[in-house]
């Protein structure tokens, strides 16, 4: 196993935390909560609608079941979901898990969806425009897309499994689409290990969700197993809930903390003729789950390499390799996206996690610099 000067991310849990997560999960092994979806899963659930300014949050097995439940929810069946093709395969996935039909569109400078290529794209057949907050960002086509859907009466759903904490004038991640989904994987900016969690102001939607992640059933009179749909075991553990309690209560600190890493990078970079920075549409609102830049003059590969030989561990792309490019989706193979081609082939994300020191940021950032130098 490498031995990193700088990893790529890294979870943070103070001794506080573990030691609030160890004493509830001994209280859970006594038997004085459920250990799937008990008292803990409520009061996240409870927790992350209130923080996220949103009147119901469903909590999930993974930010992939999170984003089909909405897609089921909302019934997508037969019909067009209009996404950025530069995201995660899980956004593809679920609408076609839920029956829908995956329409990829370009995004803009900021790699998100780029809303006028997005709407070009809206047919008599399209259900719902599904916008990614890449990297954290909440761009500002938000608010033109979902000025679009609510205008044509299209859903407007929110991937915000990166987007934990970001926010765009004032709202945050998850409070602009009729529903959102959230991930809590091992790399996210808080996390459960594994873990999901819808938001929406609908109530009906919310019920309809928790049913469907429970097999899809229904209480009825003294009947616990009432079906009235096709549903799956998409159940939130709760020990991952005790987690997110934890997790979600130390996250302005952590975006706090990731804000003045990314304003470290800022200034190294500031005028760097062979680095150009991908600026999100609301810095103070940014969580910098990923801190990205675009190497425009430069073999990405060969510049990653030279940051792993150095011991500095780059981060996941976001995306390496476009969803129309990618051989499970042959049919949009042909199809030719020249923004998202360009970003998916030519940025890097650095370091950046919570409890990642200034001299670590300056390291970076020095390494990186040295590496363009000799590669010029």
């Amino acid at each position: 196993m490498t031995e990193w000067k700088v990893p790529a991310t890294k979870p943070y849990f103070s001794e506080e935390d573990i030691a609030y997560i160890t004493e509830k999960f001994k209280d859970i092994l006594r038997g004085n909560s459920f250990l799937t979806m008990g008292k803990y899963g409520s009061e996240f659930e409870e927790k992350f609608a209130r923080f996220t300014g949103t009147k119901f949050a469903v909590g999930c097995n993974s930010g992939t079941s999170a984003l089909e439940l909405i897609c089921r929810a909302l019934n997508v069946s037969g019909m067009e979901v209009i996404l950025p093709s530069n995201t995660f395969v899980a956004s593809a996935n679920a609408i076609i898990n839920a029956g829908g039909i995956p329409v990829f569109a370009d995004c803009g400078d900021d790699m998100c969806l780029d809303a006028d290529d997005a709407i070009k794209r809206i047919t008599p057949k399209t259900a719902a425009i599904m916008q990614v907050h890449i990297g954290g960002i909440v761009s500002s086509s938000t608010f033109k897309l979902q000025k679009v859907c609510k205008e044509r009466n299209i859903h407007f759903i929110e991937d915000a499994a990166q987007a934990h904490g970001s926010e765009l004038n004032g709202v945050k991640a998850g409070a602009f689409g009729v529903a959102s989904g959230f991930s809590f994987f091992s790399t996210k900016v808080m996390t459960t290990g594994e873990g999901g969690m819808v938001t929406t102001n609908d109530a009906a939607l919310a019920e309809k969700m928790k049913s469907l992640r429970e097999f899809g059933k229904v209480k009825s009179g003294i009947y616990i197993n009432y079906y009235t749909a096709m549903g799956y075991n998409w159940r939130l553990p709760e020990v991952a809930s005790l987690m997110g309690i934890r997790q979600l209560a130390s996250l302005p600190v952590f975006v706090k903390r990731r804000q003045h890493l990314a304003k470290i990078y800022d200034d190294e970079f500031a005028s760097h003729p062979d680095i150009k920075l991908v600026e999100p549409a609301d810095k103070k609102g940014h969580n910098y789950f990923k801190y990205l830049i675009i190497l425009p003059n430069h073999d990405r590969a060969a510049v990653h390499k030279a940051l792993e030989s150095a011991s500095v561990q780059p981060s996941g792309y976001v995306y390496e390799l476009p969803l129309h490019k990618q051989p499970v989706f042959p049919e949009s193979n042909k199809l030719h996206l020249p923004k998202t081609e360009y970003v998916c082939e030519h940025h890097l994300c650095l370091p950046i996690f919570y409890s990642m020191t200034d001299e670590q940021a300056h390291h970076v950032a020095a390494t990186l610099k040295e590496i363009l130098k000799k590669k010029a």
